[in-house]
């Protein structure tokens, strides 16, 4: 007890110092002796703070579902009328709490429950005489998480604890330090093979093959994306060269209903000796409109023949097959329409409410070198009517005075305004309110045919967002009551360590502020969220695409599902290659079985994985050859049964350097 005191007295011997009298009196000396046992009984009876931990998670595979848990330690809470302990953490919105497994070793006194709303998780111990003893361990409960989808890059989220209270009856509440309460989890970018189209992207839209200058047309609830055909160039020696655009004259098409998962239509021939316009050498930034004609839906595709004129071709459906109903340009270098424009191309249809079609096109900067005045006002750019049929224009062109235009006209319409739209020179001098090079600038007016206000710029040039440059093209587009912009960037080519004029689609959101403006758009690869789920149990195109690696498509011999005499399929497969789809919805019931199209020479297998490539394996399909790359088969496979929504990937597997076997299309049939 003395050794205590002793211990106690040096703790406190500032308090002792101040007590001890300057007489020496041993009277005096017995009474401070007491009076310091008292304060070292009040010093001693103050504890040290409760504390609570968390444990880190160094390396988790950051694709949808994978599985981490994080512990929650505390400190001991002796026995005290405590009637509760809660305790409350952000949890980041890369995770999702699947569930909290509490030590019930450790919690003596009361009931155990959490709740998880959002990014907030809070647990509680609720009851008559709460506390927290360590019988074995320090932990309190085990919070259960899953990653919700993918890590496009290495991060680390945290995981923060917002506060852990016991409260007693008698009011005296023990309040834990939660400094050292934080979990570090260590994500980590899942390597895939795919180029620039990553799994957890949404752009660019496709990236097994380029398309440029892309026009969206919505039909029939699904958007139509047409590009020019971007292929690469190579010269005598075989060695890559810049995009030179004079052997283009294929449009490329695709379509989606859910704007993640991209369905791919192939080429159109369009110009050149084997395309429907043979007439034309090329067929540069299209544009496609549909209109009802005595009661019939009809599809007009506007082409550039290089810069030299613009034509029309026809078609029952948006994929084709099309027809030439002209023979010849819709306007011809020569045509009064042509007057006073530079670059004869870059045509943009629009149908207004009323039925009226017009037809937007032109470009170029006078002068070689221009002067300020011609960078500032080519005046290049013009509108014109076009007649019932679409396939003549009415009347005079109006001209578009729009500041700095070199190309890519554009109409669109919202809220009962016209919204003008181009791509800027890169001649001239720039003052303040001047959009810069290369940008998507636009006009408003109430009128299609103007008078046009220069309202300033929407989109800057792709290298702002992306680090390479180059032209641009927009389309303006509304689906499903979001408005978007389609553009393009050399994103896939820069991937590939190509970015020689090779252009790719890519999709973002557009906002509107209070009085109509468009608020700067924000390009990026993360892109659009989807929109719908896909349906598992309809027949599905191989060439519908979510993310691929290592895969091309081509014409296939097997009849289409949209046009028979149109089909494309997956083709160029190896072992590794893999194609995917975005939130297939599996429903409650779920799956049991998976067919698919195949023709091969080789075989291999499709492994059926869920949610990712390292993902839960359902179902593996072995592929026997079939006798040919076009003698198609249908195979099928038991699955595990999987419900609700789920990515779904396709890994293929075989042995050799050749094409394993082409893929036409899939489907799943539902438990019953």
């Amino acid at each position: 007890m003395v050794y205590k005191k002793l211990l106690a007295l040096t703790a406190a011997s500032s308090i002792l110092l101040n007590l001890v009298p300057s007489n020496g009196s041993i009277a005096s000396a017995q009474q401070n002796e007491n009076n310091v046992e008292n304060k070292v009984a009040t010093i001693s009876s103050v504890e040290q703070p409760k504390k609570a931990q968390l444990n880190s998670v160094p390396e988790v595979i950051g694709a949808p579902n994978m599985e981490l848990e994080v512990q929650v330690k505390l400190d001991e809470l002796v026995k005290g009328k405590y009637t509760s302990l809660n305790a409350s953490f952000n949890i980041p919105d890369s995770l999702t709490v699947t569930g909290v497994e509490f030590n019930s070793k450790n919690i003596m006194g009361g009931a155990s429950s959490y709740t998880y709303s959002k990014d907030h998780l809070k647990l509680q111990v609720k009851g008559g005489n709460v506390s927290i003893a360590h019988k074995g361990s320090d932990v309190f409960a085990t919070i259960k998480l899953k990653v919700k989808d993918f890590v496009t890059s290495d991060r680390t989220d945290v995981i923060r604890t917002n506060s852990v209270t016991a409260e007693s009856r008698d009011g005296k509440d023990i309040v834990y330090s939660v400094d050292e309460a934080v979990s570090n989890i260590g994500l980590k970018k899942l390597d895939t093979s795919a180029i620039a189209k990553i799994p957890g992207y949404a752009n660019a839209l496709m990236s097994h093959k380029f398309g440029a200058d892309p026009h969206a047309m919505v039909y029939d609830g699904r958007v139509y994306i047409y590009m020019t055909n971007d292929e690469f160039e190579y010269d005598a020696n075989g060695n890559l060269i810049d995009n030179t655009y004079s052997k283009i004259n294929t449009v490329n098409v695709i379509s989606s209903d859910d704007m993640i998962n991209w369905t791919d239509h192939g080429a159109i021939p369009v110009a050149g000796p084997n395309g429907v316009a043979k007439w034309a050498t090329q067929s540069w930034a299209v544009s496609v409109e549909h209109k009802e004609i005595d009661g019939e839906d009809k599809f007009f595709l506007y082409f550039s023949n290089n810069a030299s004129g613009i034509g029309v071709l026809t078609s029952d459906s948006p994929i084709g097959p099309w027809t030439d109903p002209l023979g010849k340009p819709l306007i011809g270098r020569n045509d009064p329409a042509a007057q006073g424009v530079l670059w004869l191309f870059d045509p943009a249809g629009f149908v207004d409410d009323d039925g009226q079609a017009y037809l937007y096109y032109g470009g170029g900067v006078p002068g070689n070198p221009p002067n300020q005045e011609q960078a500032e006002h080519p005046a290049t750019a013009r509108v014109i009517k076009l007649s019932d049929d679409m396939i003549h224009t009415v009347g005079e062109p109006q001209v578009i005075d729009a500041p700095f235009l070199f190309e890519a006209s554009g109409m669109h319409k919202k809220n009962g305004k016209y919204y003008y739209s181009y791509s800027t020179n890169f001649s001239g001098v720039r003052q303040d309110d001047d959009p810069g090079t290369g940008e998507i600038a636009y006009m408003t007016s109430d009128s299609p045919m103007g008078p046009w206000k220069y309202e300033g710029t929407a989109l800057r040039n792709p290298w702002v967002f992306f680090g390479v440059g180059g032209n641009n093209h927009q389309d303006f587009f509304e689906f499903k009551g979001q408005t978007y912009i389609t553009y393009h960037a050399q994103t896939v080519a820069k991937a590939m360590n190509k970015a020689k004029g090779y252009r790719s689609p890519h999709i973002n959101k557009v906002e509107y502020d209070e009085n109509g403006k468009i608020k700067d758009v924000k390009a990026d690869m993360k892109g659009v969220s989807q929109v719908a789920n896909l349906d598992p149990y309809k027949r599905n195109e191989a060439e519908t695409i979510g993310w691929n690696a290592g895969i091309k498509t081509e014409k296939s011999q097997a009849p289409g599902s949209m046009v028979e005499s149109i089909n494309l399929n997956v083709t160029d497969i190896n072992n590794g290659d893999w194609v995917a789809v975005s939130q297939a919805d599996f429903g409650r019931n779920g799956a049991v079985s998976f067919e698919a199209n195949i023709a091969s020479t080789v075989g291999g297998e499709i492994e059926i994985r869920v949610d990712s490539p390292v993902g839960e394996v359902i179902g593996t399909l072995d592929v026997n050859p079939t006798g040919g790359d076009q003698k198609w088969q249908l195979m099928k496979t038991n699955v595990n049964n999987v419900s609700g929504t789920h990515n779904i990937f396709f890994i293929f597997k075989g042995e050799g350097e050749n094409n394993l076997f082409n893929m036409d299309y899939w489907k799943f049939t539902e438990k019953k």
